[in-house]
């Protein structure tokens, strides 16, 4: 097993995406493809990457723009530029590595928090034949006004303006549950050493621009929609997994109400709850048990 890193030109137009890629030892059975989630980026998924690539899989991700590499400079961090590009990118970059290595081969594709909100945008039969949904979050009534609260900052402060009142509106209720842990990052892990490590890292510790919190709320908003179950192919397989004390997914709630919607809706989906865990349920003490349940779905090209 090896690992490359690779620049790909961004759907932006401006921007080149800072990619790795966990290449098997012999022929490859199929692809995978890690969008990261929000404020974080795709080296933080090695172990499990490579967890990937050892049984198997060119499993490969990107930076997404206004994180990590991809950025230009510091100041870029938190700046993504529009939703539509975010989609783009994911599906763009995965057409590239299948006529790489062949459009035969199986696809799966992995999106986690913000990312579950992109794969589950992006997803495409032509591309990927199945999707895991991973720290996702349900319908929230509270969007629409989110969006138009935003709407009216960025004409006032401008797109890359930073506004506390967005990110509390955001993140605000998180920590409720566990306020008696005096830590703000509670929600993230049951592991204290790992969100020490996630408040120390420069590619984790910024904040986002206003613009990008209408990127993310609208692609929540896109993916929850009627419209987005009802049309989305019933040729993809999903596979839901979320942390039970996961506060994005409302505790299971959330996540719940996306696997009755698919279901309802004629899709082919299955879920499970990871007791006690958090929201980073690939750090968290679940990440053995989650990385077999991923890789036993991604496995089984079947059924």
């Amino acid at each position: 097993m090896k690992m490359e890193e690779r620049r790909i030109p961004s759907s932006d137009g401006k921007h080149e995406l800072y990619c790795r890629v966990y290449f098997p030892e012999g022929e490859p059975k199929g692809l995978f493809h890690v969008v990261h989630g929000m404020t974080e980026y795709i080296a933080r998924y090695e172990r499990f990457m490579q967890t990937m690539a050892e049984n198997g899989f060119v499993c490969y991700g990107f930076d997404n723009l206004g994180h990590g590499k991809t950025a230009n400079d510091e100041s870029e961090l938190g700046y993504i530029g529009g939703w539509q590009f975010l989609v783009k990118d994911a599906q763009n970059v995965s057409r590239l590595f299948k006529i790489e290595f062949g459009e035969a081969l199986p696809c799966v594709l992995l999106g986690h928090s913000m990312g579950s909100f992109i794969a589950r945008c992006a997803a495409n039969p032509q591309i990927w034949d199945k999707i895991v949904v991973m720290g996702t979050g349900g319908p929230n009534p509270a969007s629409a006004v989110g969006l138009r609260m935003i709407k009216n900052l960025i004409k006032i402060k401008g797109e890359r303006a930073y506004a506390p009142s967005i990110e509390k509106m955001v993140f605000g209720s998180y920590n409720k549950r566990f306020k008696d842990e005096d830590d703000k990052l509670s929600w993230l892990s049951t592991g204290k050493e790992l969100r020490d490590n996630y408040r120390a890292d420069k590619y984790c510790a910024f904040h986002f621009t206003v613009s990008a919190y209408y990127d993310l709320i609208k692609l929540q908003m896109l993916c929850n929609s009627k419209t987005w179950f009802k049309n989305v192919s019933s040729d993809i397989k999903f596979f839901l997994v979320s942390g039970s004390d996961d506060p994005v997914g409302d505790y299971g709630k959330g996540v719940t109400k996306v696997y009755k919607a698919l279901k309802q809706n004629g899709k082919n989906v299955q879920m499970k709850l990871y007791p006690g865990c958090r929201h980073e349920i690939l750090n968290d003490f679940s990440k053995d048990e989650v990385t077999g349940d991923v890789l036993k779905f991604a496995s089984q090209f079947s059924n």
